[in-house]
């Protein structure tokens, strides 16, 4: 679903996604290490990945309605959200990392930082919500690669345009049952605030994720996803991507 309005100079975008109803009830305080290279704070990109899978299925979210508490990290649902967060770094030949760690060694006013990304990004954006589609977005708050770590992945879902100022509307896996998180970017200054609440996060930049859906089948009772088992070469592809995007950082950090 979607919807336009003009009220005023502003533009109203609505998918129709909702972090009360279509997000998970948890929040994301997972700890791991990603492909046993790269230490994670939480499973942000596996939880906007899998919430948006199961929004596009026009399916309920799994845990939906049930106590605020982490999975048991060997539940079914741990190892879902633990397997969409692979896929979140790996998409796109891991287009994703390499723009988390592009931006993220990159001074934010560079040709290619995080500010005129952001900029650029802006309209892809709209046009993505403007059709009905959430659209996952890479935070970047980190200012070398040694703190790659402190970027973020969250879920775009609604904005208002302005000619100077975007108020884009997301699900934060960290905020969950919160349908008042919202971005606020400087068009001009490419600055990012997160918003929640009274609560102010600042962010130096952004950009739109590559997105493929989950590899599901019906279930036989239900009708409810199942992610098949990952193919042996996507799980070796990923190892040695991790390795790859390892020694890349140790090179860039020397040169620095």
């Amino acid at each position: 679903m979607s919807s336009v309005s003009v009220p005023g100079s502003r533009v109203q975008l609505d998918t129709g996604f909702r972090p009360t109803r279509h997000g998970f009830p948890f929040a994301n305080t997972w700890r791991d290490a990603v492909l046993g290279v790269i230490a994670s704070r939480g499973r942000c990109g596996g939880m906007v990945f899998a919430a948006l899978d199961y929004f596009n299925a026009g399916e309920p979210i799994p845990g939906a309605g049930r106590p605020a508490e982490l999975p048991a990290h060997d539940s079914a649902l741990a190892r879902l959200v633990w397997r969409r967060q692979v896929a979140s770094i790996t998409t796109g030949l891991g287009s994703n990392l390499w723009r988390f760690a592009l931006l993220t060694y990159l001074p934010s006013g560079a040709p290619l930082g995080a500010a005129e990304t952001t900029r650029r990004e802006i309209l892809p954006l709209a046009e993505a919500l403007a059709a009905g589609r959430p659209v996952p977005l890479g935070l970047v708050s980190a200012l070398s690669l040694r703190h790659l770590v402190r970027n973020h992945q969250m879920l775009a879902y609604g904005a208002e345009v302005g000619e100077r100022v975007v108020l884009v509307r997301v699900y934060d896996p960290n905020y969950p049952r919160r349908d008042d998180v919202m971005l606020e970017i400087d068009v001009d200054g490419g600055q990012v605030i997160e918003r929640i609440g009274a609560r102010r996060v600042t962010w130096r930049g952004f950009f739109v994720e590559r997105y493929a859906p989950m590899v599901a089948a019906r279930a036989q009772a239900g009708g409810a996803l199942a992610e098949r088992a990952p193919d042996t070469r996507l799980v070796w592809g990923a190892v040695g991507f991790g390795v790859l995007l390892w020694l890349a950082t140790r090179l860039l950090c020397r040169k620095r």
